[in-house]
């Protein structure tokens, strides 16, 4: 008897890739790291520039790194 496969209505929604961080590279360089070190922020009003959600601020990558050691880095991130 074959097995019935469940159709899923919708297609599961893919996370942010998290990338792993050397500790010891993470206290040696000043990584570029957050939304407020990018130049698409603008930091009067809070968003990003190019219409992004801003995810990646500083004390909620801080944070994700203490848990897991992991970071989300913004793949359009640019340094001023």
């Amino acid at each position: 008897m074959s097995r019935m496969l469940r159709y899923q209505s919708r297609r599961p929604r893919r996370s942010i890739r998290l990338d792993r961080v050397n500790p010891q590279d993470f206290m040696k360089f000043e990584m570029i790291f957050n939304c407020e070190q990018c130049s698409h922020f603008a930091p009067s009003s809070g968003i990003c520039t190019m219409g992004f959600q801003p995810q990646h601020k500083r004390l909620e990558q801080l944070a994700l790194y203490e848990l897991t050691g992991k970071m989300a880095f913004c793949r359009f991130l640019e340094i001023d």
